[in-house]
């Protein structure tokens, strides 16, 4: 017998009640099988009813109808037991309902990992500050780091400002310094909860958080262009902010003061439009960081343009 004829004749000797092999099957007025015990037990529980139906199609049975074995079915059923092929469907039949089962775990989990979600996202919006005087209680110091510095940059008012300039300056021998496009790190890891707000005047340029073991020599066009640091561009009409080399094109007013919000445990990076005590949402990131994170700067070799890091307490 085909496997596929297995298949048929396990549906067909199946009650359709205890979802089992029928045991002294019987079939009733309207064609369909049951054991009998089933079917007896059915129709008791339906004696309120004043009529017994079948719980397949519905019929209505006025009398009861008397229950007969089915001698063919019982027959059957009783070969499939000898020659072996009952065995293997009904374990194919529990590896199913197992297999079942473990989508509907995996099902449960999701909808439970969508609500974690939701609540981790509720609560970040709740905790996170709304007003720059909230903002401000974060606060963090930057300094520039002269020893990540490329040639062309110069720093100024105690290292918090960064110049592009045309004359070399003493910072790029340095081992640690980056000689592709005119950058500079900063000297602060930043975990925990940070803000920081910076002036900028140019063209364009990259301001960055990233991980200290960032490759300079791939991101030959600016901060963002790989996973290890996230960049908001600025320029003179248009704020974009970059990832991993692509790109997401932002909206909202054009500011020369950015302030940047980050949540190092819960993962949110922020970058705000700041307009004297108005903040304004320009690009928010929900990740895992793995590092400490440092400031980054880049230019795009335009003499005069300067980022300085702002004071606020």
């Amino acid at each position: 017998m085909s496997q596929k004829g297995a298949q048929l004749d396990l549906e067909l000797i199946s009650c359709s009640i205890c979802l089992d092999v029928m045991k002294d099957p019987v079939t009733i007025p309207c064609g369909h099988s049951y054991c009998m015990g089933c079917i007896k037990h059915y129709w008791d529980g339906e004696k309120q009813n004043q009529k017994e139906s079948c719980p397949q199609c519905r019929k209505a049975f006025t009398p009861r109808p008397d229950l007969v074995k089915n001698t063919m079915l019982a027959f059957l059923v009783e070969q499939l037991k000898k020659t072996g092929l009952l065995d293997v469907e009904m374990k194919q039949k529990e590896l199913n309902v197992n297999r079942q089962q473990r989508i509907q775990d995996r099902e449960e989990d999701v909808k439970l990992l969508q609500q974690e979600v939701e609540e981790v996202d509720a609560l970040l919006s709740q905790t996170e500050p709304k007003t720059r005087a909230e903002f401000s209680k974060y606060s963090r110091e930057i300094t520039l780091d002269p020893n990540t510095a490329t040639k062309g940059l110069s720093l100024s008012l105690e290292n918090r400002k960064v110049t592009v300039t045309k004359r070399k300056q003493i910072y790029f021998s340095h081992p640690d310094g980056l000689d592709i496009w005119p950058k500079v790190l900063s000297r602060e890891a930043l975990i925990g909860r940070c803000y920081l707000e910076i002036e900028w005047r140019g063209y364009q340029l990259d301001l960055a958080l990233t991980y200290k073991s960032v490759n300079m020599n791939e991101d030959e066009i600016g901060l963002g262009f790989t996973d290890r640091s996230w960049s908001l561009r600025c320029e003179n009409h248009y704020f974009s902010f970059w990832f991993n080399n692509v790109e997401t094109p932002l909206s909202g007013a054009r500011s020369n003061r950015i302030g940047v919000y980050l949540d190092h445990s819960a993962g949110v990076l922020s970058f705000y439009s700041v307009s004297s005590e108005t903040m304004t949402l320009l690009h928010r990131v929900q990740t895992t960081f793995t590092e400490p994170l440092y400031a980054g700067v880049c230019f795009y070799d335009n003499f005069g343009d300067y980022v300085e890091f702002c004071r606020l307490n």
